[in-house]
């Protein structure tokens, strides 16, 4: 028989996600100087509200925090006066503490079974579970600025003691100030487990400063609490796995809409019979269906949002700049699953930002600009996609330093002459970094090479425009929905694949002489007036040699990522649809120009490819090595 008592604590938990927002907005409005007076006391109630909800059910931790952070508005409150920088910084740290143990605390019966198992395996009673919330920890020699992140953090999260470590001190004689050798050990009472200890604190520890705290779990980490999601009118709550379910079975009404489609017309039934006028109908709903359930999963972007203004504040005092950060587009709708999916890429862009392209403020007002850098991030739709950028009014991209770290690492070829775009494209090759030193942010030569990945695992493309002294915009272009895809089904050399609608600008038919010989093994298309790369879709993908004439056949020009367009030759355009898209899993050779497959109507299975690839638009510029930015030749 179920539980009463559990389903009111899972409603409350519920809630508790809807609470955490209005706090989330009631904080940054105050911050800002913009809190009206009915927004603060939204905020205020949401904090009492959590607190009485707690206590409750019994909840310490999670009621003496919420407690707290209800004694600090309250003194705003009766004051009516804006809080210092430090008073904002305490009310939101106090406020992510809330989220954190928000989540903890929601999972905390399965997580209180799973130690109670443990307990008794190791012979541990009640009587001396009081010692699981001791951890001994131990902080090996680092930077100060390593080592003062993971020690705030630490705090936030328990009663912390520190106590020197000088068995690693060696004599004066032998000690190099370079290799700092002091280390100190910790003890950390807390109600957090070491996982979730270790969880909290990802975001500040690089992982070689801290021991006694097992690795990072890699599945759904978040050190920012539950993603809030903002009701609008009267709501109910769904569990995610029916919707995902729904969305399932919507997919596999699309194909086999398609397939009766395929089979009608292959009985050659009229298209102005009874028969086709019901499929069309039927073609109708479901796709009214499909995008109803799409716009189900759909959340704004606006709680992801919200993380990085606290990620971006957390860098700036870092970092030690003055850094603002202006969000617009918030209520921008897209599907949850590409949300979970920007978390870490946006991450590494703010940071980079903050770390690299923000001035000191001193250099700021020497450079003419306000002490306080501004960081722009926007969501909108366009073209059925979502757009994202991410600008700033930094220093820009010093394409001088990246041409010589590019050239120290043999990436460009002695006396070659790239391209501003060229240049700026290498910041997104594997292991490249022009910080001169590594810092707790960045500077490991992994970040923007794990953003194009992330960006190009949803789906989307990523370009960059920079102008020196003015500052660096960045756009990211991804699909609204990872479960069906608007798609041109072709044929090359007797293969059906699809490839995605969005990058295809134009289509038209290969004139002889408008070919382009430059090596036996590169061609050209003159489209528009200008030379472009032209690569024969079926030879790129090994389905036949190379064919010497190309001659009436059709080209798609692809465009995408700010680069020049591309055009790719195939042999036959069959229609133009939508499809569902199904994963590839374990298993399956990894190609990088194909990304998924669909089944289509008549029930075979087809690649759905990435025009985009490296692999398939070549044009690398004959110096710069693993460019995909084709060679222009207008110029």
């Amino acid at each position: 028989m179920p539980d009463p008592m559990e389903e009111i604590r899972k409603g409350f938990f519920q809630e508790c996600e809807e609470l955490l927002e209005v706090i989330t907005d009631g904080l940054d409005a105050l911050r800002t100087g913009n809190a009206p007076q009915d927004g603060f006391d939204a905020a205020f109630r949401a904090v009492h509200s959590i607190k009485g909800g707690a206590a409750a059910f019994g909840l310490a931790d999670l009621t003496d925090t919420a407690n707290e952070l209800e004694t600090h508005l309250s003194r705003h409150r009766s004051k009516k006066s804006l809080p210092s920088t430090t008073e904002a910084g305490d009310l939101e740290r106090i406020a992510d503490r809330l989220a954190r143990l928000v989540s903890v605390a929601a999972e905390g019966r399965s997580a209180a079974g799973q130690q109670l198992k443990s307990d008794e395996a190791h012979g541990r009673t009640d009587d001396d579970a009081s010692e699981q919330d001791l951890l001994s920890l131990s902080l090996s020699p680092g930077t100060d600025e390593d080592i003062q992140q993971v020690l705030t953090e630490l705090r936030a999260l328990g009663d912390l003691s520190i106590s020197p470590d000088l068995s690693a001190l060696p004599r004066l004689e032998e000690w190099f100030p370079e290799t700092p050798k002091l280390g100190w050990t910790l003890t950390l009472r807390t109600e957090l487990s070491a996982h979730e200890v270790r969880e909290a604190i990802a975001h500040h520890d690089p992982g070689q400063l801290l021991r006694g705290l097992p690795e990072p779990r890699t599945a759904e980490a978040s050190t920012e609490g539950p993603t809030p999601i903002s009701p609008k009118g009267h709501t109910i709550r769904v569990e995610l796995d029916r919707v995902d379910r729904l969305m399932n079975l919507v997919g596999e009404l699309v194909i086999n809409q398609a397939m009766l489609t395929r089979s009608a017309s292959d009985l050659g039934v009229r298209g102005n019979s009874d028969h086709m006028i019901g499929l069309e109908d039927l073609m109708r709903l479901t796709r009214d269906l499909q995008d109803s359930v799409m716009q189900i999963r759909a959340q704004p972007i606006k709680p992801l949002f919200q993380r990085m203004a606290r990620i971006c504040r957390e860098a700036a005092l870092t970092s030690g700049k003055e850094v603002d950060l202006v969000t617009e587009g918030q209520e921008t709708e897209i599907d949850k699953t590409v949300i979970e999916g920007l978390v870490d890429p946006l991450t590494h862009m703010i940071r980079n930002a903050v770390d690299h392209a923000i001035e000191a403020p001193g250099a700021r007002k020497t450079a003419g600009k306000p002490t306080r850098g501004v960081i722009t991030l926007c969501a909108s739709h366009r073209s059925g996609q979502l757009i994202l950028e991410i600008a700033d009014d930094g220093a820009g991209i010093d394409r001088g330093k990246v041409r010589a770290r590019a050239e120290a690492k043999g990436m460009i070829t002695p006396g070659a002459e790239p391209s501003d775009a060229e240049l700026d494209h290498l910041l997104f090759m594997p292991g490249f970094s022009t910080a001169a030193s590594l810092s707790s942010l960045s500077g490991r030569g992994v970040g923007m090479d794990v953003v194009r990945s992330a960006v190009l695992g949803l789906g989307g493309r990523i370009s960059v425009d920079s102008t020196p002294g003015t500052g660096t915009r960045f756009e990211i272009s991804l699909p609204l929905t990872l479960a069906v895809l608007d798609a041109m089904v072709v044929s090359v050399a007797d293969q059906t694949l699809v490839l995605p609608l969005s990058t295809i600008h134009e289509t038209i038919t290969i004139r002889r002489e408008d070919m382009l010989e430059l090596t036996p093994a590169a061609r050209m298309l003159r489209y528009q007036g200008r030379p472009i790369m032209l690569s024969d879709l079926g030879e790129a993908l090994g389905y036949h040699g190379r064919r010497k004439d190309l001659h009436d056949r059709i080209a798609l020009i692809i465009d995408g990522e700010g680069r020049a367009p591309t055009a790719l030759a195939i042999d036959e355009i069959h229609e133009q649809r939508q499809v569902v898209i199904k994963g590839l899993q374990e298993g399956f050779s990894a190609a990088s120009s194909v990304s998924a497959a669909t089944i289509l109507g008549d029930g075979r299975i087809a690649l759905i490819i990435d025009p985009l690839d490296q692999s398939l638009t070549g044009g690398s510029h004959p110096g710069v090595r693993g460019s995909a930015i084709p060679l222009d030749l207008s110029a």
